[in-house]
């Protein structure tokens, strides 16, 4: 059940053998169970409370659920984790005890807790689903192919911290120390040392685009991404160092600010006339023919989306509103077109929660939205983010804006055609967003996002209005 502290999650957490681990205070067995805050990484929630509660260092396999996972509105009460230790042999606690055959002891709802753990990973751990770490075994795997790396920086591990796991996915630092430290051993001035951790992270459908990526960016701007150890293309992971800094969103001073603007220009002035390698590489393809021909699809959809809005407010724009606002797409499509900036790697989805801040520079992560698409708009969607979570430091924008748009940009293209993109950008920002999903049937019959669609496309309505009633406003005016 839910509380003001947080939500209940039940763990089944599981041996070599296939035996359960239960909780014995109560006399009879029962699932673990932790208390984990809402609006969290569950896996990071999930081990850190185990950890904090039973002293348990857990690994994440998978997770089920104890109710059809097209309800229309799941509770987390009716998720559960299937983890093992991180260490086999560990020792266990006081109260907690490994059982097999112990589904008549346990009461209700940790039957069914159990029983549909049990059905989600029976088939991954048996091989009959594939599945890259769905098996108990796969973090023996996992750390076999890792530990050679640490071996040859020096290193040794001394624990994992995991944010997602499940059997395609894996997030997960590496805690490391070095192997040896020679006792009177002076620091040399200037030198660099291993690294403090390592984190390996691997993506699966649809997110696959992100391990070539990644790969390709870390290669080609070295400076401003994580250095990559090593990389698994079975596994579509990679591990690489820790970057030693913080978010950029936690930065007080305005410099790093300006300067992640900047390269971010720098980084996508670098695949300018590289569209073929970046579509080869995985990324979406929303160059303007796409967008045009997108918008036949959505435009349909939200006929009906708009029909099945329940009440009003807000405003439900009906059929003829909707046909004239395709009309003004297309149009900003043309004009997109028009201005000839050239298709680049857009990131669909930038904020200052993707950049990490070190030694007063920007180093970019997250990069699974990846696009070749009009470059600014991830622009768009970094200024807007700043002015939303921070308008206390409305006086850095003007040089973030000179640093993206005139400092990189104009001595590329022109000043008058830099402008005229960004008067540009933020209607074609929002329209690209709203047209996410629209080649997935799956997201397109998901009404639990209409809502979304609904107010994403009333913002386009806006944006639009905006920009015909002000093509004559100065863009530094914005």
């Amino acid at each position: 059940m839910s509380d003001d502290k947080g939500m209940r999650l039940k763990l089944v957490i599981l041996d070599q053998d296939r035996r359960i681990l239960v909780d014995t205070i109560g006399g009879n067995p029962a699932l673990p169970e932790v208390m984990i805050p809402p609006f969290t990484r569950i896996g990071y929630a999930a081990t850190t409370a185990a950890h904090e509660k039973y002293g348990l260092e857990l690994f994440v396999i998978t997770e089920a659920m104890t109710k059809p996972r097209d309800k229309e509105s799941l509770d987390i009460e009716d998720l559960v984790l299937i983890s093992r230790l991180q260490d086999a042999n560990a020792a266990l606690p006081v109260n907690l005890a490994w059982r097999v055959q112990l589904q008549a002891e346990l009461g209700v709802q940790d039957r069914i807790a159990l029983e549909a753990a049990m059905k989600e990973f029976e088939p991954y751990d048996s091989a009959v689903k594939a599945s890259s770490f769905g098996r108990y075994r796969s973090l023996n795997e996992i750390r076999a192919w890792y530990s050679p790396h640490l071996d040859r920086l020096g290193l040794r591990e001394t624990g994992i911290q995991q944010w997602n796991g499940d059997p395609w996915f894996a997030l997960f630092r590496i805690k490391t120390e070095p192997k040896t430290i020679e006792a009177d051993a002076e620091p040399v001035a200037g030198a660099v040392g291993p690294p403090k951790a390592l984190w390996f992270k691997a993506v699966g459908e649809p997110n696959t685009r992100e391990y070539a990526v990644t790969l390709a960016l870390a290669q080609e701007c070295p400076y401003w991404f994580a250095k990559i150890i090593a990389s698994n293309p079975e596994w579509h992971g990679w591990l690489m160092e820790e970057v030693d800094g913080h978010e950029l969103d936690e930065e007080l001073d305005g410099r790093p600010w300006a300067l992640t603007a900047r390269v971010l220009a720098k980084v996508q002035k670098r695949f300018v006339g590289k569209e073929d390698e970046l579509l080869a590489l995985g990324c979406r393809d929303w160059r303007m023919p796409r967008v045009l021909a997108a918008l036949d699809p959505f435009f349909e959809d939200m006929e009906e989306i708009m029909e099945r809005q329940p009440s009003e407010p807000p405003h439900r724009l009906d059929r003829s509103e909707l046909r004239a606002l395709k009309i003004q797409c297309q149009d900003l499509c043309h004009r997109v077109e028009d201005v000839d900036i050239p298709y680049t790697i857009t990131h669909g989805d930038f904020s200052p929660h993707n950049v990490l801040v070190s030694n007063g520079w920007p180093v970019f992560i997250d990069w699974a939205e990846a696009y070749v698409s009009f470059p600014f708009i991830s622009w768009e969607y970094f200024w807007n983010r700043m002015i939303k979570d921070h308008p206390e430091h409305a006086d850095w924008h003007e040089r973030m804006h000179r640093n993206y748009a005139y400092r990189v940009w104009a001595p590329l293209l022109t000043k008058s055609r830099v402008d005229e993109g960004l008067r540009l950008s933020p209607a074609m920002a929002v329209l690209i967003l709203a047209l996410y999903g629209i080649d997935d049937p799956e997201q397109r019959r998901n009404r639990r996002a209409d809502k979304g669609k609904r107010s994403l496309v009333r913002r386009l309505h806006h944006e639009l209005e905006i920009l015909q009633d002000a093509e004559a406003e100065p863009v530094g005016a914005r």
